[in-house]
């Protein structure tokens, strides 16, 4: 039997402090994506609908949410000027989503401030510990996004 606390064990566990982590990360990005009046969520559909032609439906795939969050995700888009509807040329029962410029321009320039705030928010470890860090995260990420 540990005798370390429960409350030291979970509080020095690996997962307990990714999540606290976590928390920290999400509460900056959402801090700073407010300027654009989006979310994180908003950012991650609005930047797979800038990199290609895609469906609301291909959306859903890309992104992980359900067709209810898309269709909320993408009314507030359109509201904030950011996004369209538009039926596919190739195919009119689909419903394509194109970013506006002023969508294309919010993307840009939130997803540098993004990179400047991972990179203020990693300061404390030297560029080997970041690429480490970024490699072992993908590797669990990968392993048990797919399991």
């Amino acid at each position: 039997m540990s005798t370390w606390s429960a409350e030291r064990r979970i509080s020095s566990a690996t997962g307990y402090l990714l999540l606290r982590l976590g928390g920290l990360v999400r509460d900056r990005v959402e801090d700073e994506l407010r300027r654009w009046g989006i979310t994180g969520k908003e950012l991650r559909v609005m930047s797979l609908a800038n990199d290609r032609e895609a469906s609301q439906r291909d959306l859903c795939g890309l992104s992980g949410l359900d067709r209810t969050t898309m269709v909320a995700v993408i009314d507030k888009l359109e509201r904030l000027g950011y996004a369209r509807r538009a039926r596919s040329a190739a195919d009119r029962r689909k419903q394509l989503v194109l970013l506006t410029e002023e969508g294309r321009q919010a993307v840009e320039e939130a997803v540098t401030r993004m990179t400047e705030v991972e990179t203020d928010f990693l300061s404390p470890l030297d560029p080997a510990e970041r690429e480490l860090l970024n490699e072992m995260v993908a590797r669990l990420y990968t392993v048990h996004s797919t399991s």
